[in-house]
C-alpha cells in the first residue's frame, strides 16, 4: 500500500512537471509566432516600399553612390529585421547597376525569408526524453 502510494505521488510529480514543461513550451510558441509575424510584416512592408521607391524614384537613384547608399541603407535594415544571411546576400543583388534595378529583389528575399521561416517554425520538436520519463512512471502503476 505505500509502494503505491509513493508511485502515485511520484507519478503525479513527473506528470506535473511535464505538464509545467508542455504549457512553458506552447507559451513561449505563441510568443514567437507573433514575433515573427511582427517580424514578417515589418520587413514585407519595407521590402515593398524600398523596390516601389528603386522603380519611381530611378532617376535619383541611378546616381551611382545615392543609389548604393540606398541600397545599402536598406539591405543593413531588412538584415537587422531578418537576421537572414541568405536574404541579405540575394538583396547584394541590388547593387549590380541594371539587373538591381529591374527585379524587386527586396521583396523576392523577404517572401523567400518568411516562407523558409514559416517552414521551420511549423516543425515542432519534443524531446524523446521526455518521453522516456513518462513510459517509466506509467510502467510502475
Amino acid at each position: 500500500m505505500i509502494h503505491s502510494q509513493k508511485s502515485t505521488k511520484l507519478s503525479y510529480i513527473a506528470s506535473d512537471k511535464f505538464i509545467n514543461y508542455i504549457s512553458h513550451n506552447i507559451d513561449m510558441q505563441v510568443l514567437e509566432e507573433s514575433s515573427f509575424r511582427r517580424k514578417a510584416i515589418t520587413a514585407l512592408g519595407i521590402s515593398i516600399v524600398a523596390d516601389a521607391l528603386d522603380y519611381l524614384a530611378a532617376p535619383l537613384f541611378d546616381l551611382p553612390v545615392v543609389g548604393d547608399i540606398f541600397d545599402v541603407l536598406t539591405t543593413s535594415l531588412l538584415y537587422s529585421i531578418t537576421r537572414s544571411k541568405i536574404s541579405t546576400a540575394i538583396n547584394t543583388i541590388e547593387l549590380i547597376p541594371f539587373i538591381g534595378d529591374l527585379i524587386p529583389t527586396y521583396t523576392i528575399s523577404t517572401l523567400l525569408w518568411i516562407s523558409r521561416e514559416s517552414r521551420k517554425n511549423n516543425k515542432t520538436v519534443v524531446p524523446y526524453r521526455k518521453y522516456k520519463v513518462m513510459n517509466k512512471v506509467s510502467q510502475r502503476l
